[in-house]
């Protein structure tokens, strides 16, 4: 056999390699311990609004803002998580998060090949944004934006699909508040392409995400976050990214290939609707790479257009038997963890806590929640547009830079659950404190 004829065969197995790394490391993911402190909180939001028959309005969790007025964004994935907790613990996790970024995957694959044309290109599109996206891959609502978002750009494409748009943001804005990002992402499109026809169409899907559980709520929700910013920064996912690290990097390779595109005449200056403000989206903080990223794979893909070789019959039969093949076989050698990551939270900690007023961290915020809550009532949780100040206060006394004697005197405080290698714990020994409890990462002290 010549070598003309192997080279097709040779590009073939490459792309089929490419599309399979993906969905190994997706599968590896979904089936670990789970370490995220804010879907644990999630779940419980979901049992109390089961309960109750209705979506949270105030706060019910911490005793330091008790009944203070909050919107529970994600009602509509909260119940989702107390439904699967009731049926079979923690171990609904796993199979949700491979369902969901499979699915999410296969979106982006469909969209990188209407694009581009090309297995190969599809599937690098796709060895990119697993390298982007596996660390924001958690079970916390965000994950069902990717989803959404994913399958809001497939269906615009398409106009026989473009009907399904309002349904698919009232769903977003019930499921996380990142909705705002796919209505942006419509309304670019719309002044790009100048689809004025479609105006109707991008109207009612706005006004769709009005009548949520919370209606009018959606907006009070959105204005609360975007006042607590300075608060934000205190959590890394909200940062600014730097723009070398291994996050960034491959959104900064896809805008590179736009680059490349645009000499390659490919891409065109009426592109620049979506591109600038996508950049500087992904710009703005860590957790806002993978919608940036998600919103510039129709634009990456066209620029990878024509490289390789590849046709829409074959990258059917390769895509479906990797995802066939990788799924099977993952998930027959390896056993869902359902459990939680025990370095990460305080488990070992909890029997010898008290139930009196508690300072601790976000991390611990999330999981009390879960284990205790509402019943334990904690200090702080990762809820930035809740507590606002209250966060940097609480990294300021933790780290040392500022007496803590006040604080815990005004919030009426009895006991410390931290990290033991936190600053505070020295300062409190100091004071009087004593240490009743102590492992390889948390201490419990007492006066």
């Amino acid at each position: 056999m010549n070598k003309a004829s192997t080279a097709p065969s040779r590009r073939f197995s490459i792309a089929q390699l490419a599309l399979i790394v993906p969905l190994v490391a997706l599968v590896i993911d979904a089936w670990g311990p789970i370490a995220d402190n804010s879907f644990l909180w999630h779940i419980r939001a979901g049992t109390l609004q089961a309960k109750s028959g209705s979506v949270l309005t105030t706060d019910p969790f911490s005793f330091t803002m008790l009944g203070e007025g909050w919107l529970t964004q994600s009602w509509l994935v909260e119940l989702l998580y107390g439904w699967g907790e009731s049926f079979s613990g923690l171990g609904f996790v796993a199979p949700m998060m491979l369902i969901v970024t499979m699915t999410t995957f296969a979106c982006v694959a469909l969209v990188a090949f209407r694009f581009s044309g090309s297995v190969t290109a599809t599937a690098f599109v796709l060895l990119l944004t697993t390298l982007l996206m596996i660390s924001f891959l958690v079970p916390r609502p965000v994950l069902f934006s990717f989803l959404l978002f994913s399958v809001l750009v497939l269906t615009w494409e398409r106009s026989s699909f473009r009907w399904t748009a309002p349904f698919i943001m009232w769903i977003w804005a019930s499921a996380h508040g990142s909705f705002v990002i796919g209505l942006a992402y419509l309304g670019l499109t719309w002044l790009m392409q100048r689809q004025w026809k479609l105006t109707p169409t991008l109207v009612l899907t706005g006004l769709m995400t009005l009548f949520t559980a919370h209606g009018l709520g959606v907006l009070t929700f959105l204005f609360s976050f975007a006042e607590s910013r300075e608060a934000l920064t205190y959590i890394s996912e909200w940062r600014k990214p730097e723009l070398l690290s291994v996050v960034f990097l491959p959104f900064l390779g896809g805008v590179t290939f736009i680059v490349i595109g645009a000499f390659r005449g490919l891409i065109f200056p009426k592109h620049l609707w979506l591109i600038i403000p996508f950049v500087l989206l992904a710009m703005s903080s860590v957790r806002a790479i993978p919608p940036a990223w998600l919103a510039l794979v129709p634009l990456v893909s066209l620029s990878l257009s024509g490289l390789t070789l590849g046709d829409a019959q074959r990258f059917g039969r390769v895509s479906t038997a990797a995802f066939a093949v990788t799924v099977i076989v993952i998930s027959l050698i390896m056993k869902p963890d359902g459990g939680l990551d025990e370095d990460r939270f305080p488990m070992a900690a909890l029997p010898s806590l008290d139930d009196v007023p508690t300072f601790h961290d976000d991390r611990a915020g999330g999981f009390l929640i879960w284990a205790e809550g509402p019943e334990r009532r904690v200090y702080l949780d990762d809820r930035a547009e809740l507590y606002g100040d209250r966060l940097g206060e609480f990294v300021r006394i933790r780290d040392g830079d500022q007496d803590w004697r006040p604080v815990f005197e005004r919030d009426g405080i009895e006991q410390v659950l931290l990290k033991d290698e936190e600053p505070l714990i020295d300062a409190l020994e100091d004071g009087g404190w004593r240490a009743v409890y102590e492992d390889e990462t948390y201490v419990v002290l007492r006066p």
